[in-house]
């Protein structure tokens, strides 16, 4: 009788392991106002979210790096309206300042005025892997 409980609990744990490994997840995993991580695990095609707020200063860029292993991202950097409250949910069909359609190993950079701005997020397909926006020095060139 021990053999065929310990039997039946390996089986659930394994049913539980395979079920654990099957789960998507897309979403925000670091936001500190000059730098934030998307991470997508086996994220479904549309998926999607809004999240702020990206903290650009006179003088910097924002900079988006594909860290993804599989599939394709849409990352949008949204200028937050100036009558946005903390406590309120912003519009996400707000006008995109850069949009940038991300798959294996591509970046994206662009200027913008100094100001406050959201990231919108859309999988394009289905994903995996990370995606890093910063705010930077922006490069001037000569």
């Amino acid at each position: 009788m021990r053999i065929r409980k310990t039997g039946i609990a390996v089986l659930v744990f394994l049913a539980l392991m395979l079920s654990a490994c099957g789960k998507s997840a897309f979403g925000v995993t670091e936001n500190t106002g000059k730098q934030i991580t998307i991470t997508a695990q086996k994220a479904e095609k549309d998926a999607f979210f809004m999240v702020g707020a990206l903290d650009v200063a006179e003088g910097e860029q924002i900079v988006i790096t594909s860290g993804l292993t599989k599939g394709s991202v849409k990352v949008e950097i949204v200028a937050a309206p100036d009558s946005q409250r903390i406590d309120e949910l912003p519009a996400t069909d707000g006008e995109a300042i850069i949009t940038a359609n991300l798959q294996v190993g591509e970046s994206a950079s662009g200027t913008v005025a100094a100001g406050i701005y959201l990231l919108r997020a859309t999988c394009l397909e289905r994903a995996t892997g990370t995606i890093q926006i910063e705010v930077t020095p922006a490069v001037r060139s000569e």
